[in-house]
């Protein structure tokens, strides 16, 4: 596990350590980092204030403060320098620690009302700000700070955890999401990876990938891995899936397409081979004289009630 969780407040938040550390992975990973993690620490408003007063000589409140074990070079990011990378390797951890991360949990809930969202997405945000932070981004310049925001925003996509503000997804976004999923994908058997992403009515993404098995029929197909993961979530209602293949277009196979079918509002099924283009129609024309749960009275709202 990439994180090691300090609680220095009362107050506890239930299930942040498992969104914790989906948040580090998905970061480590989009920066090609192996084996590394961080510490974060759960902190009071006045902890953070003292800490950025003695440590950055900056006498005001804030939200996060970073502290990296390791000084990368000038337009060098971790991904670019594994060796000192691998030199923070802590064996009571397992893993190489990058840093430390404070963050104010009054203050996160504070901005976390005022941006309309809730206190799980802003700790996660300000996890994955930091994490980068860690890894050898700043924010100084225009382009660095765009960099670094590209960065966040495709971690804060992973984990499902962009605002819906922030999620017009366009169709080549999704796909390219897809994408991403496919590179996970476990087909020991027949080598051919799908990748899928799933968008949800309220703006969020959910990826999946197909995974194998040596009893064939235990296989799970990215499209039901991608709803599996959304309905955890809390997801009810899709308006577009992106699909796929390794080395052909993956259209969903029968029983994906029911699966859809059950959660569909309207879906469009983006579909394509990787490295090449895509195509999309409804599912409707994938799934003609469907039978969902409107032939047996069931009408669902997009949080499940």
């Amino acid at each position: 596990m990439p994180l090691e969780l300090q609680w220095a407040v009362d107050e506890r938040v239930e299930g942040l350590e498992a969104l914790l550390t989906r948040v580090c992975e998905a970061c480590f990973d989009l920066e090609g980092v192996k084996n590394a993690g961080m510490t974060v620490r759960i902190a009071s408003k006045e902890e953070v204030h003292a800490l950025n007063r003695e440590m950055r000589g900056v006498d005001r409140e804030t939200d996060v403060l970073s502290f990296p074990t390791v000084s990368f070079r000038p337009d060098h990011t971790a991904g670019k320098e594994p060796a000192r990378v691998r030199r923070q390797y802590d064996p009571s951890l397992g893993w190489c620690n990058l840093g430390d991360c404070v963050i104010s949990l009054s203050r996160a809930r504070e901005q976390a009302a005022e941006y309309g969202h809730s206190l799980s997405r802003e700790l996660g945000y300000l996890t994955a700000h930091s994490a980068f932070h860690l890894m050898g981004y700043d924010h100084e310049g225009e382009a660095d700070r765009a960099a670094m925001r590209q960065m966040e925003e495709r971690a804060m996509q992973r984990v499902s955890l962009l605002r819906t503000e922030e999620t017009s997804m366009t169709d080549q976004q999704l796909f390219d999401l897809a994408c991403e999923a496919m590179h996970r994908a476990y087909t020991p058997y027949s080598n051919f990876k799908v990748g899928a992403c799933l968008l949800s009515s309220d703006g969020r993404v959910f990826q999946g990938c197909n995974i194998e098995n040596a009893s064939y029929g235990a296989t799970i197909c990215a499209e039901r891995s991608a709803v599996s993961r959304a309905v955890m979530e809390g997801a009810r209602s899709f308006t577009a899936i992106a699909v796929v293949g390794s080395s052909a277009q993956a259209w969903p196979c029968g029983i994906c397409r029911q699966v859809l079918n059950e959660f569909s509002d309207g879906m469009r099924v983006i579909c394509g081979q990787y490295g090449q283009g895509f195509d999309v129609v409804p599912l409707a024309e994938l799934l003609p004289h469907s039978f969902g749960p409107e032939h047996l009275g069931v009408q669902e709202d997009s949080d499940g009630k």
